[in-house]
């Protein structure tokens, strides 16, 4: 080939340094965009963090809020009057840092406050009838629930979210218990401020009477909300939206690479220029090398026999070669089947490797092939995108192939698939981000202990409850040595059962506060006990709220005990003096209508007698009940009377106080009704009373043997008093019958069960 042919051939310089630019110039392009895309999911991953921590914290600001609300109730009594309402107030004050103030708002009236320094001004104001917060207080009363209003402006200065939940009376409502939040504790105990200077918060509401979305922290104007991210509350409909501050990074990135590669790819055309325009004096040194490269030529061909053997060796490796003008060697299968399945090409030798990869790996590929060729042996990790926009990493090894003379003749790549291992070191790491910044922000008390019980790591929660300045002052430290000497023993006892495998907990206390402690094994792959866990939790408040709360169950037990006692003791003295009162009538007529009002006492007071002789003060055994009243007022009746024989089948159940003294009254009417006109001048004379609970719904069979109910008188019609209040209790118990007055007396009545007594005031 002379001269003249390969000048005319070739590519003008100033178009090959061109094109050259413009490949790399589009090359950084890619590489930025790629890097910008990076850093947006990067900030993205880092904001939902932020957020996840945000939320935790204000619901659990919330869940002290209700529980505050909830104990503060407990101040109402069942006649609506409230006692304690000082020490309660106080004693959740102390207890719960999230609150700032509390209330009782009995029918909407704000008449209770604590702490009052400071809220004089809101005793006696109607929440129910501002128009500008009544619609909220509607929506708490409701829901039957705790449900968050505000922020707003607050009657005596400031800006808070309050917490109403309404209080109950007999299924009634009385007013609400009502707890006060300042929007500035709300925020500091989120811990937004902590994350202030990299993020953007806003806290957000539709205004429930005008409908516009209010925000009521700082705005900043400069504040982008492309990626902004956001989390909702129910309790109070509010909307926590949050954004980076810093989120031009990316583009600034992807600008200022943009910018070097533009001006590296000037450069790179500006030198492939030049270069292009020295072939000639290249010639003479090319067809020198030529002339080495043919006597070589015959003995690669020798040893590349030889090299493809072992290019086919191994299973897992694609393994290729390549010469000096970057063409294909050898290759063995497992490379020729990731190419074909990354790029959709057929490799064949001989081909330029650069007609197979994609053009925006040749540059990267460019430097690294001329790395080896140049003598370097090195290892590479690289990152290929294939036709379906997979992502796959790549670990490869390149070495330089030389012939006796050491010259060097081509290269070698050794290729392994690591995208598995890469993506399970970019979760783990992942993982690992998120464990730490939940193990730091934990209220828990978390550390680590080895196996000889010394100390490997504690939180910053744990530094605070153990009052230690710093981990560095105690790792290393025998945690066991840190206790009194009271709990060593034991939970020295349960590290060494957790070392066998076991989860183990107790508790303990240092004369001051109450903690629980849980031991956790943690393994290694080969399942063996190598580390163990420990999360301990102050309950100190918990401890003194249980107390607290028991004893004053247990006060309300006696007294309600109490009021039983006695009530059933002034109808024992009112069925007394009746009792007198009947031994001065000599008429018997009236003497009957003494019995029938003395044994309607009777029913009433054996309810009371049978609730304060037993721990369950809201139900009595029905069995036992009517046990004990049917005798009594067969016992009344038959001293007139023929005997009569009466037949009890009455399930064991406990019936609520509200239905067994309709229950004693109606069998007490009927029983009396069946002595006063059934049996006369009769002889075998029977009742039954029959009493079945099933699905929660009691039955009850009465029946009599006497002639049934003369023609005269109708039982669904009621003319005399008896039979009106046997209609007046079934109404009561809300109970269906069936009457068979025919020859017999027979009453088929069932009710529904109620399931909660008559003491319970929050609904």
């Amino acid at each position: 080939m002379s001269h003249t042919n390969i000048h005319t051939n070739r590519f003008p310089p100033a178009l090959s340094g061109f094109l050259i630019a413009l490949l790399i110039f589009g090359l950084g392009i890619i590489i930025s965009y790629f890097r910008f895309q990076v850093q947006k999911q990067t900030e993205q991953n880092e904001l939902r963090d932020v957020m996840e921590i945000v939320e935790q914290n204000i619901q659990r600001t919330i869940s002290e809020a209700y529980s505050s609300a909830l104990f503060l109730a407990l101040t109402v009594q069942d006649d609506g009057e409230v006692k304690n309402f000082e020490s309660y107030a106080e004693n959740l004050m102390n207890n719960h840092e999230a609150v700032d103030a509390l209330q009782l708002v009995p029918g909407g009236e704000i008449q209770y406050v604590y702490p009052m320094e400071g809220n004089e001004s809101v005793i006696g104001y109607n929440i129910m009838e501002d128009p500008k917060v009544n619609r909220e207080v509607k929506r708490a009363a409701e829901s039957k629930t705790i449900y968050f209003a505000g922020p707003i402006e607050l009657k005596q200065g400031g800006m808070a979210v309050i917490g109403r939940l309404p209080v109950f009376i007999e299924g009634e409502l009385w007013g609400l218990s009502a707890v006060i939040v300042y929007l500035n504790t709300l925020i500091g105990q989120s811990g937004i401020n902590e994350f202030s200077n990299s993020y953007y918060f806003q806290l957000a509401k539709t205004n429930p009477n005008t409908g516009i979305e209010e925000f009521f922290l700082p705005v900043d104007e400069t504040i982008e909300f492309d990626d902004v991210q956001s989390v909702d509350f129910p309790e109070g409909e509010w909307k926590l939206y949050a954004a980076y501050r810093n989120s031009a990074g990316a583009r600034y990135s992807f600008l200022f690479i943009g910018i070097f590669s533009l001006m590296v790819s000037i450069l790179c055309g500006y030198l492939s220029y030049r270069l292009f325009r020295k072939p000639f004096e290249l010639e003479d040194l090319i067809d020198e090398q030529s002339k080495k490269l043919l006597e070589s030529r015959e003995q690669f061909k020798q040893s590349s026999e030889l090299l493809t053997s072992v290019l086919e060796s191994p299973q897992n490796i694609a393994i290729f070669s390549l010469d000096r003008d970057y063409n294909y060697i050898s290759f063995n299968e497992n490379y020729r089947r990731m190419v074909q399945d990354s790029f959709g090409v057929p490799v064949k030798k001989g081909m330029n490797i650069f007609d197979v990869v994609p053009k925006k790996s040749r540059a990267l590929l460019m430097v690294n092939f001329n790395r080896a060729l140049n003598g370097e042996a090195f290892e590479f990790i690289q990152e290929n995108v294939d036709t379906d926009m997979n992502v796959q990493y790549w670990q490869n090894w390149f070495s330089p192939i030389r012939d006796r003379q050491k010259n060097i003749i081509g290269l070698t790549v050794f290729s392994i698939d690591i995208t598995q291992r890469v993506e399970a070191e970019q979760t783990i790491e992942r993982n690992e981000r998120r464990l730490r910044t939940l193990i730091s922000n934990s209220p828990y008390c978390i550390h680590e202990l080895d196996v000889e019980g010394r100390l490997i790591s504690i939180n910053e929660a744990g530094l605070k409850m153990f009052k230690m300045e710093s981990a560095e002052e105690y790792i290393g430290r025998n945690y066991f040595a840190l206790m009194k000497n009271g709990h060593r023993e034991t939970s020295e006892h349960l590290f060494n059962r957790t070392l066998l495998g076991e989860s183990t907990e107790f508790g303990f206390d240092d004369g001051e506060n109450y903690f629980e402690s849980l031991f956790i094994p943690i393994r290694n792959d080969d399942n063996v006990v190598t580390r163990v866990m420990g999360i301990t939790q102050d309950v100190t408040d918990r401890k003194q709220s249980e107390a607290f709360v028991e004893n004053s169950l247990r006060e309300k037990t006696t007294l309600l005990a109490e009021i039983h006692h006695r009530v059933k003791n002034n109808l024992a003295i009112v069925s007394g003096l009746l009792e007198l009162q009947k031994g001065e009538v000599d008429d018997d007529r009236l003497t009957a209508i003494f019995d029938q009002s003395i044994n309607r006492i009777i029913s009433i007071a054996m309810v009371h007698e049978l609730m304060y002789n037993t721990q369950d003060l809201s139900s009595i055994n029905v069995h036992a009940y009517l046990e004990k009243l049917v005798p009594a007022i067969s016992a009344t009746m038959q001293n007139r009377l023929q005997n009569v024989d009466i037949d009890i089948d009455i399930e064991e159940y406990r019936l609520n106080i509200n239905q067994a003294i309709p229950l004693g009254l109606l069998l007490n009417e009927l029983i009396t009704n069946s002595f006063k006109y059934a049996f006369k001048n009769r002889e075998n004379n029977r009742i039954s009373i029959r009493l079945v609970v099933q699905n929660e719904t009691l039955n009850v069979v009465y029946a009599d043997n006497g002639p049934g109910f003369p023609e005269d008188i109708d039982f669904e019609k009621p003319k005399n008093l008896g039979l009106n209040l046997i209609h007046a209790q079934l109404q009561q118990l809300d109970a269906t019958y069936q009457a068979l007055t025919a020859h017999k007396f027979e009453l088929d009545f069932s009710f529904s069960v109620q399931g909660r007594g008559s003491h319970s005031n929050i609904n």
